[in-house]
């Protein structure tokens, strides 16, 4: 289970070691707490034998260590150990590391540079050392983690401890885990918090400095640009929290927009060049891509994090052997490779990921938004997670056990060294957060252990928000576009329509986007204009004669964005005489497109149809939209999702990789909001 060691009277609690060698010493037994030791056989430490997992430090929760300047040189994330405090490093076995002196950092609580290579103990870690649980997909946890207590007993007993003057095995009330999700969107970041159960604790946010000139993708650039902006916005969200809530926090989840990537240096981890955003094209690279990558493919299109890559590499990775420019050197150059975890290659064939010497050039890595941000936490290079890495052309159902894989096609591009080498599923531990400005604001001082778990995009977060899970389920989100994804147990891809498949949890979210939602709205109709014309509208009075005549606008457009804003406003005709009747034939046009996109999807493989529909995004709160909604689609249920946010989904994943559960949906609450 995962009962963290509670030190009894005159035990004081000592900095975090590794737990592998020293966990199951018959000395270390008598520090459990009474309300541990009469607990079930199963609340004992599990020996390394029964439980190799266990050994590796992944799977417990560590308790928190007095110290933020003293911490352990160690391999990879483990757990905290608690001994006497006449403890010193010699008494325990060699394998135990000693301690060392954090490294500082420039900058904290200002532009914070993170140093090379950085985690707990100042040493830049072998690629592949992370926990082996890391690696495994949501539906093949291993069954040993469950003997004798449930994931529900541990949930339920961290539960308690915000209420029992004990806690979970006899830790204070205060002591009880939180769990923050984060969210980077386009105009802003906000910031979850969620205790055991998946209530929320806090919410808050920090918007991006004032948008200024004009960028590749059409939108401005925030004053400073769009790196400070990220940075200065993730520094700005940990000050905000409370002290008392961000003492308690003991995972993260970082979730940014799909596609927007960044070319950073390979050890320190700053931008080489400018982010390319979400929207931004590459038309320059896409015959590259598309003579690479299999036909309709998530990579064949302009926006995918592919063709950026590719055109990044076309203007200035090919080159950088001849120009000297080492800043930009290709890891052919440098240092020896190492094997990579989480990510399953073809035969022997192994990425060249580097640990670079004295005296070595620095090389380039791509990074999806959200790993940037999780990097200035845990500076661990080169993690990614299954979702955000789809439009790099990771494939999330290859691989060993299918627990995905980077296709041999894309291995053998040119820029192969330049991909994240450990891709894991979204909500499993990633790394520790061990920067000094991570720690100084979540650690407050007391040097504990906070792990960042694998986020994902932020429409999946907003899907994971809506705690859907059955194949059936669908969540709509109506906002400027309208974006669509249903819980599958088959994938469905297909480019040319703008479809594709997130893996999450062992199913698949299908879906895909279109250009045509509340803009259309907008466009025509002011917000209060809206409003007081749909308490107008009496759907009641509609018989099949009268709803037959409701203009269809868009009759046959699915997904995609196939249709431009001009061809989408010129469609708007006949314009019905009352305005009424007019936000009726708009509001029933995108109704229809929601609908023949959901039945297309089953067309094209999809398991299972849908069976319910939840909304977010500002159209989820006209009711009588969803009522327009429901109808187009049969009578298929149309409600509005009770948890909207992304940072709320965010906050569920980092739940989930700390209990290591195989689902983002708190136990006690079902398979959704509904």
């Amino acid at each position: 289970t995962r009962m963290p060691l509670v030190a009894s009277a005159g035990v004081a609690r000592c900095t975090l070691l590794r737990a592998r060698a020293t966990f199951n010493r018959p000395q270390h037994k008598p520090l459990l707490a009474a309300s541990a030791s009469s607990a079930s056989s199963s609340s004992a430490p599990c020996s390394a034998a029964r439980h190799p997992r266990r050994a590796q430090g992944g799977s417990l929760r560590p308790a928190r260590a007095t110290r933020l300047d003293s911490v352990c040189n160690r391999r990879s994330p483990s757990v905290a150990c608690l001994a006497p405090s006449s403890c010193s490093p010699s008494s325990y076995p060699s394998s135990t590391s000693a301690c060392a002196s954090f490294p500082l950092a420039s900058g904290v609580g200002g532009r914070f540079s993170l140093d090379a290579g950085r985690r707990l103990g100042g040493t830049q870690p072998t690629r592949g050392s992370s926990p082996s649980s890391s690696s495994r997909s949501c539906s093949e946890r291993s069954p040993s983690r469950r003997n004798a207590t449930s994931r529900g007993q541990r949930v339920a007993m961290a539960s308690s401890a915000a209420t029992s003057p004990e806690g979970e095995a006899g830790l204070e009330a205060d002591d009880a885990p939180l769990f923050l999700g984060l969210d980077f969107g386009t105009s802003g970041a906000r910031g979850t918090v969620v205790d055991s159960q998946g209530g929320i604790v806090h919410e808050l946010a920090a918007a991006y400095p004032p948008i200024v000139g004009g960028g590749k993708g059409g939108d401005g650039v925030p004053e400073g640009g769009w790196v400070e902006a990220w940075r200065g916005a993730l520094w700005a969200l940990l000050d905000k929290l409370p002290r008392t809530v961000a003492a308690q926090i003991t995972a993260v989840s970082v979730d940014g927009t799909s596609g927007t990537v960044l070319i950073v240096d390979a050890v320190t981890g700053e931008p080489l060049c400018a982010p390319m955003l979400y929207n931004e094209k590459r038309a320059d690279a896409l015959p590259a891509v598309e003579a690479m990558a299999p036909e309709g493919h998530t990579v064949r299109s302009a926006t995918s994090a592919l063709c950026k890559l590719h055109s990044w590499w076309v203007s200035n990775g090919s080159n950088s052997s001849s120009s000297g420019d080492s800043s930009l050197a290709s890891d052919r150059q440098l240092g020896t490779t190492q094997p990579i975890t989480g990510v399953a290659l073809d035969g022997d064939r192994q990425l060249s990921t580097t640990q670079p010497t004295s005296g070595s050039g620095v090389g380039a890595r791509l990074l999806h938004h959200a790993d940037w941000v999780a990097f200035l936490l845990h500076g661990e290079m080169g993690v990614s997670d299954h979702n955000n890495a789809l439009k790099l052309g990771f494939d999330p159902g290859a691989g060993v056990d299918g627990k995905g894989a980077y296709p041999p096609w894309l291995l053998a591009a040119p820029y192969a060294d330049m991909l994240p080498s450990r891709v894991l599923p979204p909500g499993t531990a990633a790394a520790a957060v061990s920067s000094v400005s991570g720690l100084a604001r979540l650690g407050t001082g007391t040097g504990k252990k906070v792990v960042v778990v694998a986020g994902t995009t932020d429409s999946v977060a907003a899907f994971v928000a809506a705690r859907c899970t059955a194949p059936g389920d669908a969540v709509t989100s109506l906002g400027s576009s309208l974006a669509l994804k249903l819980v599958s147990k088959t994938r469905v891809d297909d480019s040319s329509k703008g479809v594709y498949s997130h893996r999450l949890c062992g199913n698949w979210l299908v879906g895909g986007a279109s250009n045509l939602g509340g803009w259309v709205l907008r466009s025509n109709f002011s917000d209060e204009e809206v409003a007081r014309l749909t308490i107008d509208m009496d759907l009641a009075v509609e018989d099949t004669d009268t709803a037959r005549n409701i203009p269809d606008y868009y009759p046959g457009v699915l997904l995609g964005f196939g249709l431009s804003v001009e061809e989408a406003t010129a469609a708007l005709t006949p314009r019905p005489p009352q305005d009424v009747d007019f936000l009726r034939a708009i509001l029933g046009s995108v109704a229809c497109v929601e609908a023949r996109s959901y039945a297309a999807l089953v067309d094209m493989g999809a398991s299972h149809p849908v069976a319910r529909v939840l909304t977010a995004g500002g159209g989820a709160k006209n009711d009588k939209w969803s009522a327009i909604r429901s109808k187009a689609m049969g009578g298929v249920p149309v409600v509005m999702s009770r948890h909207a946010e992304a940072s709320y989904g965010a906050a569920l994943l980092a739940r989930m990789g700390h209990f290591e559960l195989p689902t983002y949906v708190p136990e006690e609450q079902g398979a959704g909001d509904a």
